[in-house]
Formats: structure tokens, C-alpha cells, sequence
């Protein structure tokens, strides 16, 4: 319940920090007043050196959400810092193929990278858990465990190890279990299928008897079209559409076991971070904290007319049978059980997010309607 409470104060806190740096709020280069009770003021003792970053895109930014929060982050962020910060966008492989940047924001070959945790499973089996856990709780309570009940800790720390500095930065609600060539009606028919899956997704595939196949999201129609693959476990509706994976896969299946919810990271090197000014540090996290309200919002809202187009073009949507699904879960316990005692990070993640879960069930219980 404090943790509850705590996270409407902060909403609230957040939102006049917001109010304050909105666009049609003015802002100073000086020091003096801008005439706006509690704007936010910028001036040349306290700003820092001025900043211009390159920062490379796991996501298209045409993309839906994971893609245009990056443009969005940089051009508030130019906009409340006078100019101050000047952060470059690049597209996916630009600058570092996408399943390297976490490589070349670690050892500063680029200063920031957007993306997902869930892609760096290699580096550390506890990184998959920030980006989509497997029958996880909902956006809400994954905030609420991530805010207030230890969940951020853990995750700066992961990415300290590292010498990358990680914010959340946007986030997502749930997703598709996948996207299929062939009818999933029996356990067997996911045997010896190969899926276009990351993190934890693709290791209870793997479970199951998949092959699975890590790939950027730029990738993964080309891999489906050449028939590289035989489904795709991506993201939401909205994210698949774009994606165009209706163009090559005729039956899009649900619920999304694997993803209820899931973070947005932007990454930064940690020794470009630690050179900021404490004002600078304030307003990256301002920006951060103004995608992720925005994304909420903006992602719940398109995924019912990214369904509803995905209809018109002859997709087959349904969930799949009981059997399946239990399997699936039963498939995550197992995972979970073999990554928690192979993997001290992992196990410290996935115990803190499970005793949070058990108490904020009780509230749920009383709560919730």
C-alpha cells in the first residue's frame, strides 16, 4: 500500500515537472525570472558543458512507440536544455549492427543507445527480466515493483557492471504470443518450428522444442519473407503491424504470455553520464519520465486499431487452446527454476519481483474490480 501511495505522489510530482517543461512553457538561457511561477530555468552556471551525443536506435524510428520515443526524448530534451543537449538519432545498423550496441555504449564507441534489455540475455541471464517477464504482472504493478520496491536498484546496478548508465525510457503493455505460418492447435505442432524470439521468450520456445532465432527488429521481416523462419514472438499489435508481418503469416495468436509488460531502456556510457551536471542528469530523466507517460497512454490506445486493421487483412486472430497456453507456463517455471540457480543476478530479480508480487496481490484482491 506505501508503495501505492508513493507512486500517486510521485505521478503527481512528475506531472508538474512536465507542466513546467511543456512546450508552451518558456524557457531562460540567464539566470533571471522568465515571468512563469516555477519555470524551469537554465543557466549558464549550473547547466554543464553543452552535450551533443550520437545515439544509436535498436528500433526503427518509424516505429510505433519503441521507435519515435527516441525522436521524441531528443527533441524535448533540446528544447529544455536551450540546445544544450544535442543528441544525434541514428537508425537501427547505422552507426553499430543493433545486436552490438550494447558492446559500443559500454566502451563509449557510441554515447547512447535505445533499446531492450531482453536483447542482452548473454551478457547477463537478469537483463532478460527487465525486458519481458513471462506471465509478469501488468504495466501498473511492473512500475510499481520497479519504482518503489527495489526493482531500479537492481537494475542500475546490472548495468554499472557493465559501464553503461540505463534509464527506463518508454514503456510497453502486452504483446502477441506470435505470429505463424501454420494453425498452433497441439504442443506438437510448436516441435521443430523456428521462431524469430529474444530473452525469455525464445528459451521456453527453445523449452518447448523450437528453434529459435535472435534477431533485430529490422530483420525479422526479411528472415520471415525468405522463410528463414516460421513465426515471429515480437512485440504489441500496433509494433507487429509495422513490422508488416501480416504480409507472410497468416495467424497471429494471444495472449501475450511472454510480455504483459516491458521497458524501453536508453542506455548511456557511464563515464559520459558521470560527466554531466547534476541539472543535465535531471532533465535526461525529466524526458524519460515524459516518454514513458506518453507511451503508456499512446500504446494501450493503438493496439485495439492495430487489431482491427490486422482483421481487415485476413489475419486469423485468437488465443491459443488452454493445453497450450499451460504448457507455456508450466515451460516459464522451468526456465525460471534452471536461469535462478545458474544465475545469482537472475535469482536476486526474480525473488524480488515475486515477494512484491504476493503482497501486491493481496491489494489486487481487495482493490481491484
Amino acid at each position: 500500500m506505501r508503495g501505492f501511495i508513493g507512486g500517486l505522489v510521485m505521478g503527481l510530482v512528475i506531472g508538474v515537472v512536465l507542466a513546467v517543461t511543456a512546450p508552451g512553457s518558456k524557457i531562460s538561457n540567464g539566470s533571471g525570472s522568465t515571468g512563469q511561477p516555477g519555470a524551469f530555468l537554465v543557466n549558464s552556471t549550473s547547466a554543464g558543458k553543452p552535450v551533443k551525443w550520437k545515439m544509436a536506435s535498436a528500433f526503427p524510428s518509424e516505429m510505433p512507440l519503441s521507435g519515435n520515443l527516441g525522436l521524441a526524448m531528443i527533441d524535448r530534451l533540446k528544447e529544455i536544455s536551450s540546445g544544450r543537449i544535442d543528441i544525434e538519432f541514428h537508425e537501427p545498423g547505422a552507426l553499430v549492427p543493433t545486436l552490438d550496441l550494447f558492446e559500443a555504449v559500454a566502451s563509449g564507441t557510441v554515447d547512447a543507445g535505445l533499446a531492450s534489455s531482453q536483447f542482452w540475455g548473454e551478457k547477463s541471464a537478469a537483463f532478460e527480466l527487465f525486458g519481458a517477464v513471462p506471465f509478469g504482472p501488468d504495466i501498473a504493478s511492473h512500475l510499481a515493483w520497479f519504482r518503489h520496491h527495489g526493482g531500479q536498484k537492481l537494475y542500475e546496478e546490472l548495468y554499472r557492471q557493465n559501464n553503461i548508465h540505463s534509464l527506463i525510457c518508454g514503456v510497453t503493455g502486452a504483446a502477441g504470443a506470435g505470429w505463424f505460418e501454420h494453425p498452433i492447435e497441439e504442443l506438437k505442432d510448436l516441435k521443430g518450428l523456428k521462431i524469430a524470439a529474444t530473452g525469455l521468450a525464445a528459451r521456453v520456445y527453445r523449452f518447448m522444442g523450437a528453434t529459435t532465432i535472435r534477431l533485430a527488429p529490422a530483420d525479422i521481416l526479411a528472415a520471415l519473407k525468405e522463410k528463414q523462419v516460421d513465426g515471429v514472438a515480437f512485440s504489441t499489435p500496433a509494433a507487429d503491424q509495422f513490422l508488416k508481418l501480416t504480409e507472410f503469416a497468416k495467424h497471429y495468436y494471444f495472449p501475450g504470455w511472454f510480455q504483459q509488460a516491458g521497458f524501453i531502456d536508453l542506455m548511456i556510457n557511464l563515464t559520459k553520464w558521470e560527466r554531466l551536471s547534476k541539472s543535465q542528469k535531471k532533465m535526461i530523466e525529466t524526458a524519460c519520465m515524459a516518454n514513458m507517460e506518453y507511451s503508456l497512454a499512446a500504446g494501450e490506445a493503438s493496439q485495439f486499431d492495430a487489431l482491427k486493421n490486422i482483421v481487415i487483412r485476413g489475419i486469423d486472430v485468437k488465443k491459443f487452446p488452454p493445453k497450450v497456453t499451460l504448457a507455456l507456463k508450466r515451460a516459464w517455471l522451468e526456465v525460471a527454476k534452471t536461469r535462478a540457480s545458474a544465475n545469482k543476478d537472475f535469482r536476486r530479480v526474480l525473488n524480488s519481483l515475486k515477494n512484491f508480487r504476493e503482497d501486491y496481490s493481496i491489494w489486487q484482491e481487495l482493490g481491484k474490480i
